[in-house]
């Protein structure tokens, strides 16, 4: 109970400073790129730093987005910036992958065969779903009967994973049906294949259950969803609450979806434990943009005192926490020519307002590398379809053409919003973990993926 108290207060002070920060450079986090020439956003920044980062290569903007160490840096930042990592340091959520510790995984069907699990998965996907798996593997699973539940399961990869890999009993509820039936067929042809390789696994009966439902998290009803997991899962009805446990899981449920989750887990009984790495911070619904104020169920903040202090994150704030730094790092490296489409965007952008104000921050074609077309090309290509021509007048323009040649300030403009995405994501992930330390249960975050192969990499795992 101590340490429990103490990690709220731990908690509430590094969101209270975090939002301070948030708060001194809001200008700046909210700024879209697209507005770059257009509301002349590198006057936003500091005189100091102005004066600083018209003096440095784009290429040393890599230091930036690292704040774990100095050791390799080559430049002296203006004295506001050393604070500023300072206080990252601190406040920020790792996103580094511990190193690997030698736990015995126990020898099941997954490592058996494992390609077969990864047939037609991407790489991507394929180490998010067996690092969850290793990870639900790993938890007491006599907490929740080895019952896994899963709402928004789409076509069941994980599901068939940790059923078939894992010998967990699990129940995936989507409301998706053309997913609902690929994922039964998938897992026909999976359990075909494996029975065919291992003979000694016709026995086995702990298939995935696929539902065709959308459960309704606005108004939780915790006796009816738990008496629907009792139908498709056959357990008995007279067996006692206490005995029949489960866990919810979610492999990045989307803006909403992962408070719902939370909140289901807190509201039924049989629900022991509840995992899930999220994604999508920007649809979260927050009190300025939820239409069911009343009932105060919006996504963004959650836990009490986040909602008493009125703490809250713009659209714009939430979106960029959503990026994935480490990628864009390594493209500051190596490849930022390519990073000059920030410009052409915000280029175009400022000759369509000038054409169609309506057409403001429009949602532009892509697929196309900067570094590769000229930006006539671009011209061309990225208005396909929103029913306009870019006059050669206005891309030729003496005007375009300054723009343009200042697209290095747009790089490091937008590097140096970057900066402060995983201080925006930490907010949201310890203002979830608050809530549920504030509800009584016992919580963490992890980080369990490479972030260069998934961005949104961490983990709350959570039991009551």
């Amino acid at each position: 109970m101590e340490e429990c108290l103490r990690l709220q207060v731990e908690l509430r002070q590094k969101i209270l400073d975090s939002f301070q920060i948030v708060n001194i450079y809001k200008a700046l986090i909210d700024a879209y790129i697209v507005d770059f020439y257009q509301q002349n956003h590198w006057n936003i920044l500091p005189s100091s730093w102005i004066r600083f980062f018209n003096a440095v290569p784009v290429q040393q903007l890599p230091e930036l987005l690292v704040f774990d160490s100095r050791r390799n840096e080559t430049n002296v930042w203006p004295l506001t910036l050393l604070a500023l990592r300072s206080l990252f340091r601190r406040l920020v959520h790792t996103r580094s992958k511990p190193e690997p510790q030698h736990q015995s995984t126990p020898a099941c069907v997954f490592h058996k065969h494992s390609t077969l699990f990864q047939k037609s998965v991407k790489l991507k996907k394929r180490h998010e779903i067996e690092q969850f798996a290793v990870n639900c593997s790993r938890e007491p699973q006599e907490s929740f009967c080895s019952t896994l539940v899963d709402i928004g399961s789409g076509q069941g990869n994980l599901a068939r994973t940790l059923a078939y890999g894992y010998e967990f009993r699990v129940c995936c509820l989507e409301q998706n049906e053309s997913f609902v039936q690929a994922a039964r067929h998938k897992d026909t042809e999976l359990w075909r294949r494996l029975t065919k390789l291992d003979p000694s696994l016709r026995g086995f009966t702990t298939h995935p259950v696929h539902l065709h439902e959308k459960v309704n998290l606005d108004h939780i009803d915790p006796e009816r969803f738990v008496q629907l997991l009792r139908d498709a899962l056959n357990v008995e009805k007279g067996q006692q609450s206490d005995e029949f446990k489960f866990g919810l899981i979610g492999l990045h449920p989307c803006g909403d979806l992962a408070p719902s989750l939370l909140r289901l887990f807190l509201a039924c009984r049989e629900c022991r434990f509840v995992k899930l790495v999220c994604c999508c911070y920007m649809k979260l619904s927050s009190p300025n943009t939820t239409f069911n104020d009343a009932a105060n169920d919006y996504g963004f903040p959650l836990s009490d005192f986040c909602r008493t202090a009125k703490l809250g994150l713009s659209y714009e704030a939430r979106e960029i926490a959503c990026h994935a730094i480490e990628q864009y790092r390594d493209k500051l490296k190596s490849g930022y020519h390519e990073l000059k489409v920030h410009a052409y965007r915000a280029a175009i952008e400022n000759i369509i307002v000038r054409m169609r104000p309506d057409l403001k921050r429009s949602g532009l074609k892509g697929g196309i590398k900067a570094a590769e077309v000229s930006f006539a090309e671009y011209c061309q290509h990225a208005v396909a379809g929103l029913g306009i021509i870019i006059p050669e007048k206005d891309i030729h323009s003496e005007e375009t053409r300054h723009n343009l040649s200042r697209w290095e300030e747009v790089v490091k403009f937008y590097t140096l919003r970057l900066m402060f995405a995983p201080l925006i994501e930490t907010i949201i992930l310890y203002d979830r973990l608050l809530f549920l330390f504030e509800k009584g249960a016992q919580a963490r975050i992890d980080v369990l993926f490479d972030p260069y192969l998934s961005p949104r990499n961490h983990v709350i795992t959570a039991y009551k």
